[in-house]
C-alpha cells in the first residue's frame, strides 16, 4: 500500500520536469503491479491546479485528474470528522502544511 503525493503525479504529467521518467516509471510499475494506493480527495484539485498553472490549458489539467481519478488501483479518502481530528494532531505536532498533514492521515 502506498499514499503517493501530488507532486510525483504532477511530475509524471510533465516530460519537462526533472525526475519525470522516475515518477513515471514508478506510477507504471505500481499500476502494473496493482499496488493499492490510498489518496485523499485533494490530490485531484492539486493535480489539476498544477497542472493548470504549469500547462496554462485547462482542459488538459481536468482529463489528466480525471484519468487518475479513474484509476483502478486508487481509492480515494474522504476528508471526513475522524482523517480531519488526525491531520489537525499531525499538523501541530510535527509542524506540517496542511495538505502534507492530510496526506500523512491518509497513511496512516
Amino acid at each position: 500500500m502506498y499514499t503517493i503525493d501530488a507532486s510525483v503525479w504532477v511530475n509524471s504529467f510533465d516530460a519537462r520536469e526533472t525526475g519525470y521518467e522516475t515518477s513515471r516509471s514508478f506510477l507504471q510499475q505500481v499500476a502494473a503491479q496493482q499496488v493499492p494506493i490510498f489518496v485523499p480527495y485533494l490530490l485531484l484539485v492539486e493535480v489539476s491546479g498544477a497542472i493548470s498553472r504549469a500547462r496554462q490549458v485547462a482542459e488538459q489539467a481536468q482529463t489528466f485528474a480525471l484519468t487518475v481519478r479513474s484509476l483502478p488501483n486508487v481509492t480515494f479518502i474522504g476528508l471526513q470528522a475522524e482523517l480531519t481530528v488526525e491531520a489537525i494532531r499531525l499538523a501541530a505536532t510535527h509542524k506540517l502544511r496542511g495538505a502534507d498533514a492530510i496526506y500523512t492521515a491518509v497513511a496512516l
